[in-house]
């Protein structure tokens, strides 16, 4: 299998990893492996622990397995971290860096079985690995209200009730069983004038909130950034790339949380306390974002966000 994906802002990642000593370094999103394998053939790693959910990691681990004995992968969910690391083969349990791609990758995008893309047939699967269902099931089992909520509150999807009922009316008929069955539905429940209103597909935000309710993408995020600082050396780096909003406003309240700023009150971490212990150190005070040459070379990196914080 040909890895094709490509690592977002690769070059903005490598310039906050530290190259005057060697580095431990925890990749909680291997995908392709294309960070990791940056980070060992650039920097001086002592360990590289690599975490992914999705079994297909394993294919593109196996070259950079033989070339660096200093580099092991997990797979698991990185909501798992703390105990992957104090389980792993190596006595290493400090990082100076722990890194997030949370982009789903064009290996399980361009793969039609994958269920991922509304673009390519395939079945309704979109299971990146170790959940309990597929999108089929949620699809057509769960109440017509469920459906909505779902694809409001995970893909923001204005439309969420229209799209829910016309879902629920078609399944009557046969089961919604392909990504091509379901993006036709929910076409067909949009009015011409909805449909033409914006430059995304119709089913984007459909696919997203079934992609995340499924994996249960959010709360294993906030387990594993919760997590992480534990696993810091001090003046240890957490660098997340995010790509949607629902992403970029967790790891932005935990980075806030967790460097003593007051902030709004949040659903996913609690307004701080006058008085509180901090963690972390705001690096990046506004997000970094690709250049527009690489938006251009790599058009699925237009929605990328850079977010970089440090242990004190």
């Amino acid at each position: 299998m040909i890895n094709t994906h490509t690592p977002v802002m690769i070059n903005e990642v490598m310039s906050y990893i530290p190259s005057n000593k060697p580095i431990n370094v925890i990749d909680a999103t291997f995908g392709g492996g294309g960070y990791s394998k940056a980070i060992l053939d650039k920097f001086k790693v002592n360990y590289l622990l690599a975490i992914d959910r999705d079994p297909i990691s394993d294919l593109f681990s196996k070259d950079i397995k033989v070339n660096y004995q200093n580099f092991n992968l997990y797979n698991d969910k990185f909501s798992n971290i703390d105990t992957i690391v104090k389980n792993s083969r190596s006595s290493e349990k400090k990082f100076d860096i722990v890194l997030y791609d949370l982009g789903i990758s064009s290996n399980q995008i361009d793969n039609s079985q994958r269920g991922f893309s509304f673009q390519k047939d395939g079945p309704l699967d979109m299971n990146m690995g170790m959940s309990k269902f597929k999108a089929f099931d949620i699809i057509n089992n769960f109440e017509e209200s469920d459906l909505a909520k779902i694809f409001f509150k995970f893909g923001e999807e204005r439309y969420s009730r229209i799209i829910a009922k016309e879902i629920v009316k078609n399944r009557q008929f046969e089961f919604i069983d392909s990504t091509i069955k379901l993006s036709n539905i929910i076409k067909k429940s949009l009015s011409y004038k909805k449909l033409n209103k914006g430059k995304t597909h119709p089913a984007t935000k459909t696919f997203q909130a079934l992609r995340i309710f499924v994996n249960d993408e959010l709360n294993e995020l906030k387990k594993s950034l919760e997590k992480s600082i534990e696993l810091l050396s001090k003046d240890g780096l957490i660098l997340v790339v995010s790509f949607h909003s629902l992403e970029d406003r967790i790891v932005k309240d935990f980075i806030n949380h967790n460097s003593g700023k007051r902030w709004r009150s949040s659903r996913h971490f609690p307004e701080l306390p006058d008085q509180m212990e901090t963690h972390l150190k705001i690096i990046t005070k506004k997000p970094i974002v690709p250049s527009d040459f690489e938006i251009k070379k790599n058009p699925r990196s237009r929605s990328a966000k850079l977010r970089v914080a440090q242990k004190i």
